[in-house]
């Protein structure tokens, strides 16, 4: 009787432990919840107000006045793994610090190039400097052909790193969470670091890299979430990309651009959401 006690003891002791297991386990996932983490990809389409550009060295300093910008290519790129770090793309890593706010670091990369136009140029380049394009003399207000001076400017990657704050307010839910609406919205804030090439001056010229300036922006969008852990985000954000040290030629460290750009940003994000916490402090399952 002693055993048959001890043995029933023990089975009711494991079935109260695994019932408990199990109830932990079938609590519903909060994706809203503190301490949950979230990984997100995604590509982007960017569009850019006219800006000025401006150059200045020890031969030159002149400005492009309204400028237009665009992007190396049109819409959202499918995606192309051997070719991604090329493109649009954008990479977040976020942790929600209290229920339904998020710190999330960010990497968006920027790409755009000075379109094919009639330039409204200001200042000087002092005549035999430009022998790539010829461009020389005084400038106010001049109108000149891209064409026939032969300049060209690009930005081949404009990545910023930025700390953005994010709200998540639910919109819609199912009673078991497998599908759910969150609105997300924020701001951020960051550095920018540029690769850009140019065609002007005494000689071609190797891409220049370095960090450039500071940008601002603000976005929101719906998070479509799905198996509770997973989610599709499109996303409209806009802001401002201030970069006043855009490095020309590496053999002479006068030679910079600056720029002010508003760009206005349409992207397509996928992620997943998880909690790395211990179970006894959420209730929510671990991923």
């Amino acid at each position: 009787m002693v055993k048959i006690y001890q043995t029933l003891k023990r089975f009711v002791i494991i079935f109260l432990i695994g019932s408990g297991a199990v109830q932990a386990q079938n609590s519903l996932f909060n994706s809203a919840y503190k301490g949950n983490l979230s990984l997100e990809v995604g590509m982007s389409s960017n569009q850019y107000a006219k800006s000025s550009l401006s150059m200045m060295g020890n031969e030159f300093s002149f400005t492009l006045n309204d400028a237009t910008f665009n992007q190396p290519y049109d819409g959202i790129p499918s995606p192309n793994m051997r070719d991604l770090l090329s493109n649009q793309y954008r990479i977040a890593i976020g942790y929600t610090v209290k229920r339904g706010v998020q710190l999330q670091l960010n990497l968006d990369n920027f790409q755009y190039l000075l379109g094919n136009q009639r330039l409204n140029i200001d200042g000087y380049v002092t005549p035999g400097f430009d022998v790539i394009g010829g461009l020389e003399g005084t400038f106010n207000s001049t109108s000149v052909e891209m064409d026939t001076i032969g300049f060209r400017f690009s930005s081949n990657s404009t990545k910023l790193i930025s700390m953005n704050l994010n709200l998540l307010q639910n919109l819609y839910r199912t009673k078991s969470r497998m599908f759910v609406l969150n609105a997300v919205y924020g701001i951020g804030l960051g550095a920018l670091h540029t690769t850009s090439s140019v065609t002007f001056g005494s000689a071609y010229q190797n891409e220049r890299s370095g960090m450039s300036g500071f940008a601002a922006m603000a976005q929101g969008g719906i998070r479509v979430e799905f198996l509770r852990h997973f989610y599709i985000l499109p996303k409209l954000s806009a802001g401002i990309l201030a970069q006043n040290n855009i490095g020309l030629d590496v053999s002479d460290a006068s030679q910079k651009a600056s720029q002010t750009l508003w760009v206005g940003q349409m992207s397509l994000n996928v992620g997943t959401v998880f909690f790395l916490g211990k179970q006894k402090n959420c209730d929510c399952p671990h991923f």
